[in-house]
Order: C-alpha cells, then structure tokens, then sequence
C-alpha cells in the first residue's frame, strides 16, 4: 500500500511541481510557495480538524519542522528550475530526496527485501537520467547547491513526517503548511528571498499548484505510515518523470534518449519495489 500511495503522491508532486517552475518564471518562486501556502492552509485545516485524530506537541512540532524543510526544497527548486537550470537541478533534487530518507529508514532498523532494494537500485539512476535535461555535450554544473538545496529539504520532509503518530491522522499537516508559510516570510525578511504581492503571480498557476502539493503531502503522509519508510519514499520521488512528460506535452520539450530510458527505469523500479 505504502508503493502505492507513494506512486501517487509522486503524480501529484510532478504536476504541482510543473505548475511552480511555470509560475516561477514569472514570479519571485518564495511568492510562489507562500501564496500557494495561503491558499492550501483553509484547506488542509478543514479537511484535518474533520478527519480529527489524538496529537500533542511532539507531532505538531514534527510537522512543523518538516514543513521548514519542505519550503527550503520548493523553493531551492522552483528558484533553481526559473534560472533555466533543470539539467542539474531536477536531478540532483530528485536523487537527494530518494536517497535520504532511505538512508535514514535503514539507520531505523528497516530492512525491504532483496527485490525491493533491487527497485531502490534502479530508482536511483532512472530519476536521474528522466530528470536530466541538459543538451548532449552539456555538463550539467553551476547551479548544483539549488538541487542539493531542494533534496535534502524534500527528503527531510519525508523523513520527519514519518516520524509522527499515525493516531495523529493528518494534523501535523496543519502546523507543517503553516511552517512553510512563516519559514518563507521569515527569510524573506532576512533579504534571502524576495516576494510580491498576490496580483503580481499567475493566480491560476499558484491555485492548481496550492491544491496539487498539499494532496501530495495527504498522500506521502499516508504513505510513509502504511508501511516502510524507505520504498514509500523511494515510490514518492518519481515526480520527475511526471513533470518531464509534461514538459514534452505541454511545452513541447524534447525528451533525449537518456530520459527515455530513465523513463523505463522508472517503470521497471516501480514494479520491483511494489513486487517486493
């Protein structure tokens, strides 16, 4: 269950993720991660205080924390993908995401089975190669800290987020998006990001991508409770894939022979991991 949760949070996070680097050629990427906040958080709110649950401090603490390290990575990565710098960004993102709370989980004791971290194997170099958009010849370098950046904040989501109650449901959601929003605001008030107002970004944009993420972090928080933490992690760092199919779809971008066969991995990592 925990792969399939995974698999769909990594739709959700590709789609929303598409919608932020858009939109973020248009505006400041913390405007876009703060505003899509303030859309999200009535959301989240409602549908977590009706779902309701038994929490206390340490989860809500959990949940805040990781909504900090979640606003680092969307918007090391929204920043990083505006510049035009997708051929190192997106996949050292992706990779770092995958990996860490891997490396955690087994710290914690997990132990998948020999299938399951034969898909974890192939995961790693199919997110890489079906996020690697750079032209042939180019080396992909410059702006490597944004991926590292967005990475280690992705994974530190997925990683702290694991760590609270499921008896908590999906309140630490709440003090989670609520993080993002003042972590945001909070560096921007150190001169680190730069915002504008709500009519100066693509509303549209900012909506879909508002209601794709905050369904992402429904579904990973899910996911990362319904069994192990490493391959629902692992499942959930597929949103690469997503967003370059999207790229050719939408935008028109060609997929190189490498992101096909990243593409394939994809498919062939999915399947091992679910299997085990």
């Amino acid at each position: 269950m925990e792969v399939i949760l995974g698999g769909i949070s990594s739709l959700l996070y590709g789609v929303a993720d598409f919608l932020g680097g858009e939109g973020a050629k248009r505006a400041p990427a913390a405007a876009i991660v703060l505003w899509a906040g303030v859309i999200s958080f009535p959301m989240i709110l409602v549908v977590a205080l009706v779902v309701g649950g038994d929490t206390g401090p340490v989860d809500l603490l959990l949940g805040a924390a990781a909504g900090i390290a979640g606003a680092v990575g969307l918007v090391s990565l929204f920043a990083g993908l505006s510049r035009g710098n997708a051929a190192a960004v997106a996949p050292t993102a992706a990779a770092v995401a995958a990996v860490l709370p891997v490396i955690v989980a087994v710290v914690g004791g997990e132990r998948p089975s020999t299938l399951a971290w034969v898909g974890v194997a192939v995961a790693v170099p199919a997110i890489v190669l079906s996020s690697w958009v750079a032209d042939p010849g180019e080396t992909p370098r410059g702006r490597f800290g944004y991926g590292l950046a967005a990475g280690l904040g992705f994974g530190g989501f997925t990683s702290i987020i694991g760590f609270t109650d499921p008896e908590s449901n999906l309140l630490p959601l709440i003090t989670s998006r609520a993080a993002t929003m003042l972590a945001v605001l909070a560096l921007t008030g150190l001169g680190v990001w730069k915002l504008v107002g709500f009519g100066s970004v693509p509303r549209r944009v900012v909506l879909g991508n508002a209601v794709l993420d905050v369904s992402g972090n429904v579904a990973l928080l899910l996911a990362v409770r319904a069994g192990s933490l490493a391959l629902a992690a692992v499942a959930a760092s597929f949103y690469p894939a997503v967003t370059v199919l999207l790229a050719r779809l939408v935008n028109a971008e060609h997929l190189r022979s490498r992101q096909v066969v990243g593409l394939v991995l994809t498919i062939v990592a999915m399947a091992a991991i679910a299997l085990g």
